[in-house]
Formats: C-alpha cells, sequence, structure tokens
C-alpha cells in the first residue's frame, strides 16, 4: 500500500511537472505544521493538562481498590464469614469503580478521544482551509499531505508546508497599533458556570457574537481571541473563569485599551449571562450588564444588547 501511495505522489508530481501552467502540484507537511502551528502547541497543552487531570483521578481509584484488597488480605484469618463477604465485597466494588473509569476515559470513544476530537479536529479543519485557500491563491490544481503520501522527491517551490504556517500563525502575529482615532479591546473567554452551557458551548457562541458586533464598529479594533487565550494560557488559565485582575493582567499585556469578560449558565433552554467591561489603562471596572435569553434563538439579539450598553459605558467614562 505505501508503495502505491509513493507511486501516485511521484506520478502526480511528475505531471505536474510537465504541465506546471494548466496542472500544479505541491505538498505540505502536516506534521510539521501541527508540531509549529501556535493553537496546535496551545491543544497539545490543554490535552496534556487534561489527560494528567485522568491520571490522577485513575491513581487515585487504583490506590483505593488496592488498599482494600491489602486490608482484606491481611484481615481475612480474623473476620466472621459475614466480615469476609463484606470486605470481599467492597474490595469488588472498589475494583469495579476502577475498571469502569478506565473504560470511561482510556476507551475507544472515551473522554480521551472525545477531549482529542473536540480540540484536534478543529485544527485540523483551520489547517484544511488554509491550505485550500492557499492552493486557490496561487493556483495549485492539487496539494499532497506530505506526511501521509510519502513523497521522496520534489521540485524547489512545491514544498508549501511553511506558506501554510505563516498563514495558520498570522492570527497569533503582534497585535498592530489601533487606527486612528480606534480603541484596542481584548474580549476574554466567557466562562460557563454549569455543565448544560459547558455541553452547549455557550460561552464561546457568546463571545463569537460578541466579537462580531464589537469589532463591526467604526471606532473598535479587536485583538483576536487566538492571541486573548494565548496570553491566558501563559498564565496557566486555559479552563478557569478570567475575573477583573486576570483580564487587566491580560489587556495590559496586549497593549489593549479595554478588556471584556464575564461568564454564562444555561438552565433547559433559558442561557443568562453577563458581560463586564474594563478600562485596561486605569485598571477600573466601567460596567457590567446581565443578559437573559428565554430561547437560544433570541442569544445574539440580548448579547447585541448588552454590548451596546458596554460600549456606552466607554463613551460615557
Amino acid at each position: 500500500m505505501r508503495a502505491l501511495r509513493l507511486a501516485i505522489a511521484v506520478g502526480l508530481l511528475t505531471v505536474g511537472t510537465l504541465a506546471a501552467k494548466e496542472f500544479r502540484v505541491g505538498y505540505v507537511d502536516y506534521d510539521q505544521v501541527i508540531a509549529k502551528y501556535e493553537a496546535a502547541i496551545e491543544a497539545k497543552g490543554q490535552m496534556d493538562t487534561v489527560r494528567v487531570s485522568f491520571e490522577a483521578k485513575a491513581e487515585s481509584l487504583k490506590s483505593d481498590y488496592e488498599q482494600s484488597k491489602q486490608e482484606y488480605e491481611s484481615q481475612q484469618l480474623t473476620l466472621s464469614e459475614e466480615g469476609k463477604r463484606a470486605k470481599n465485597a467492597e474490595v469488588d466494588q472498589r475494583k469495579r469503580r476502577y475498571d469502569s473509569y478506565i473504560a470511561e476515559v482510556y476507551g475507544k470513544g472515551g473522554k480521551i478521544d472525545q477531549q482529542y476530537k473536540e480540540l484536534i479536529a478543529p485544527i485540523v479543519g483551520k489547517i484544511d482551509s488554509a491550505v485550500a485557500k492557499m492552493a486557490e491563491d496561487e493556483g495549485f490544481a492539487l496539494i499532497l499531505d506530505a506526511s501521509k503520501s510519502g513523497v521522496v522527491y520534489a521540485q524547489t517551490g512545491l514544498d508549501l508546508t511553511q506558506l501554510a504556517l505563516e498563514a495558520l500563525n498570522g492570527e497569533f502575529a503582534p497585535v498592530a497599533p489601533s487606527g486612528s482615532g480606534k480603541k484596542l479591546y481584548a474580549l476574554m473567554p466567557v466562562y460557563n458556570t454549569n455543565d448544560l452551557a459547558t455541553q452547549d458551548h455557550v460561552g464561546s457562541d457568546i463571545r463569537d457574537f460578541a466579537n462580531r458586533l464589537m469589532g463591526a464598529q467604526p471606532k473598535v479594533d479587536m485583538v483576536a481571541n487566538a492571541k486573548v487565550d494565548q496570553q491566558l494560557a501563559a498564565y496557566g488559565m486555559q479552563s478557569q473563569q478570567v475575573l477583573l485582575d486576570k483580564a487587566l493582567d491580560a489587556g495590559r499585556a496586549l497593549d489593549a485599551d479595554y478588556v471584556v469578560f464575564g461568564s454564562a449558565t444555561k438552565q433547559d433552554r433559558r442561557v443568562q449571562f453577563e458581560l463586564s467591561i474594563a478600562d485596561a489603562r486605569l485598571g477600573t471596572l466601567l460596567k457590567t450588564e446581565k443578559g437573559d435569553a428565554a430561547r437560544t434563538e433570541d442569544l445574539q439579539n440580548q448579547v447585541g444588547a448588552v454590548v451596546r450598553v458596554l460600549l456606552a459605558a466607554v463613551e460615557t467614562h
């Protein structure tokens, strides 16, 4: 199979060489892109943090089971038959609990797999989109994944890996000074305060709505969300609630004029949230405004209403 892939890849590259104007072929090494793409590096860090958390709980459950087993073995000569049955049942229960957790977390389709898909799938999607756009912009009819196709030779100019990386990492580039008369805003992740909000990605939706609405205003420049997340990751706050102090720290590090942060909860279809805005230069909280959407379909309108109140507070302070 590998030999077949190599033959196909070389054949396609040969076609591209013979008819470069009509059929340009290039390649991207996805393994190298994932290793150097800032968002992928951040996702790997998050994945490592999640994995350590799972491992800690697994070790705790294993320790409980082994301790219970040792107690049974050391006490069985002195226990009554009823005591033995009770102690043995406790050992079995702790063993089942440990085995169940291992299957739930590390089994096929378990939490590790789910977390991997949640973190990595969007990144692969971004890479695919960047490569597709690059192919269109540069006039390539076909781009191969060198990490899979096993390209052994290609003419100079066909390796597009670095070009793809530059396009992808552009969102992590240093923030340019805001335009004349504009102010720079940094929007923190909106924290989900309960399981349903987390499950439905309510905070992400609110953040996306707010980012688009604020960025459309003539006097507003937005720090890229990816850049904000990168700064928070440096503080070890990838999955924590961002409150005023940390929002201000991140805002100053990003040279932002204002920071916005908040939280959200969801009960049935009802979403309740609040957003706050603070002056990063002065270190003062300007306004906190609450939103309440009875239905998911109303959420964008509610976010818009809250954003207008926050921006009005900037104008009047």
